[in-house]
């Protein structure tokens, strides 16, 4: 559980920035060498992860959950295209509900990055987003 204290800290830091326009750069998400995977977002579940809302502002979000199928472990037949497919569950605060469509996250060590987010089922007391993954490997 995040204490109030680092919830602020991380709050204000990322007002700070975006009102000097010293937010986290697309080179900068490219530099930290994130790639997604099912397996790269498993351990990122927990984290604190920031919407940049165009009329919301900025709104923490926490990755509750990754969901899906395992990566088939038969061997792809020759020229066969294998694929990975997976849900991310978004967690927020109930009052500040985001329509369905692309945004941008920031993330301590990701960086920032777009993501498509669906509203999922609602929840008592807070927002849940669905983004879903079908990679090509």
């Amino acid at each position: 559980m995040m204490k109030r204290r680092n919830l602020l800290k991380l709050g204000g830091g990322s007002l700070a920035l975006a009102g000097l326009g010293l937010a986290a750069s697309r080179p900068a998400a490219a530099a930290a060498d994130f790639v997604w995977s099912r397996a790269a977002a498993e351990a990122l579940v927990g984290q604190p992860f920031w919407l940049n809302h165009p009329e919301l502002g900025a709104v923490g979000l926490t990755l509750e959950a990754v969901s899906g199928t395992p990566a088939a472990t038969a061997p792809a037949a020759a020229g066969a295209t294998r694929s990975e497919q997976f849900s991310l569950l978004f967690v927020g605060p109930r009052g500040q509900q985001a329509g369905q469509g692309s945004y941008e996250l920031d993330h301590e060590r990701i960086g920032r990055f777009t993501l498509l987010l669906v509203p999922a089922a609602p929840r008592p007391g807070a927002s849940v987003y669905r983004s879903d993954f079908n990679l090509l490997a």
